[in-house]
């Protein structure tokens, strides 16, 4: 485990928490507990969002996942965003859809495209290298670490992150 990292009975917990919070406020994200192999489980929300895709209103099927990397010991996000036929959107569409404008070689450098480590199927994967070192400065702070990373992130990626999971 990375010496920042967090043990994986802590994100077991901080999912649950997270999850708890979710249905009380009926946001969507549903638990998938893998009692066999803890750091199998994961968080998942599936959506429908209207995008702006060269100027015309789309809309498009969001799931996103929120996994426990073993290697790096820290949450990870991942995503998939399928137009309505079906077609899955490029990493430069997605790159358009960041809340805040950033350069192509940076954004790829934060998410890239790849197999996921549980479905095996390409996802969008925000990588994980400085995840550990951002969390350890919230860490002590922080009511619960799913809430303090997807807030570090939701700027990048249009998730919105009701106020209720701060409270």
């Amino acid at each position: 485990m990375d010496e920042f990292g967090i043990p994986v009975e802590e994100f077991i917990n901080a999912i649950k928490e997270f999850k708890n919070v979710s249905d009380q406020i009926n946001d969507g994200w549903r638990i998938y507990e893998n009692q066999n192999e803890i750091h199998k489980s994961y968080l998942k929300k599936e959506s429908f969002v209207n995008f702006d895709l060269q100027g015309e209103v789309t809309l498009c099927k969001v799931e996103y996942n929120i996994f426990y990397n073993v290697s790096y010991a820290v949450p990870s996000f991942s995503f998939n965003v399928w137009r309505s036929n079906g077609t899955l959107l490029t990493i430069e569409e997605i790159r358009q859809l960041s809340f805040i404008h950033i350069k192509r070689e940076e954004f790829y450098s934060v998410i890239t495209q790849q197999e996921h480590p549980l479905f095996g199927r390409p996802y969008f994967i925000m990588h994980p290298c400085h995840t550990a070192q951002l969390l350890a400065q919230f860490r002590l702070n922080s009511r619960n670490i799913i809430v303090t990373f997807l807030s570090l992130i939701t700027p990048l990626l249009k998730l919105e992150l009701p106020l209720e999971y701060g409270l």
